[in-house]
């Protein structure tokens, strides 16, 4: 039996009438944590908001758990199993952290099988313990940490079997990006499947089994990141800058 959790097949995405991924391919095991990394501009955002539905797909498939989700509508998907926290966090402002993690139990509980919403957010809290002392604030008098932890922590409020993180460690002071580091391998060895977009090839070896390489949206390599991130043209690849 296969351990495959998300197949991401030939997948060409558009935005604003312009083709902005080609053919991206790649797969995300079952409990398995993948970097998609590339330089600004390379179509992780794209690739990211095409699995989720957001972005429209001018063909390719995208299959989790065996489920073609290609077919679905965007509202959908997160009832499915994946978690998803987008590069901007779209918080819900004037609200606090707390009402923002319930937030998607509120709308999807029930799809998901969850019958003790409090229990959910304890298990929220134990894997991001800033949250908790946070918990009454309103997200935005949060940190930018404090607000990609909050993003990443309503993310996982419908319980998911995939975590999809979309450059939770850009901008962040280097303390910081350690602390987040270890709460998504805390996350991932919970068996929850993480796929992270980074920019910064440095940030992702400690933290996934894999990486995909992404440039100009197509993919020019995957592997182990200790050995690509070795590689001097990978290495040219996460140099430069440029709007997704």
């Amino acid at each position: 039996m296969s351990d495959s959790l998300l197949s991401v097949k030939n997948v060409n995405a558009e935005v604003e009438g312009f083709q902005v991924t080609h053919d991206v391919s790649f797969e995300v095991n079952k409990g398995e944590a993948v970097g998609l990394v590339g330089r600004n501009g390379a179509g992780k955002t794209s690739t990211f908001r095409g699995i989720m539905g957001l972005t429209n797909l001018q063909s390719g498939s995208v299959r989790f758990a065996g489920e073609e989700l290609t077919d679905l509508r965007a509202e959908l998907i997160p009832k499915r199993g994946i978690g998803y926290q987008p590069e901007d966090r779209k918080l819900f402002t004037g609200m606090t952290v707390e009402e923002n993690l319930r937030l998607p139990i509120w709308t999807a509980g029930k799809a998901r099988g969850i019958d003790d919403e409090d229990a959910v957010i304890e298990e929220v809290y134990d894997v991001l313990p800033e949250l908790e002392e946070r918990s009454n604030a309103n997200v935005e008098n949060l940190s930018g940490g404090q607000a990609k932890m909050a993003a990443i922590g309503r993310a996982l409020a419908l319980k998911p079997d995939l975590l999809i993180l979309d450059e939770p460690l850009e901008g962040l002071a280097p303390v910081v990006v350690e602390n987040l580091k270890t709460h998504i391998k805390a996350i991932n060895e919970q068996g929850i499947a993480v796929l992270i977009a980074e920019s910064n090839v440095t940030h992702v070896p400690d933290i996934v089994d894999r990486i995909v390489v992404i440039e100009r949206g197509e993919v020019v390599g995957s592997g182990d990141p200790h050995e690509l991130k070795k590689k001097p043209a990978i290495q040219e690849l996460m140099q430069g800058s440029g709007q997704e």
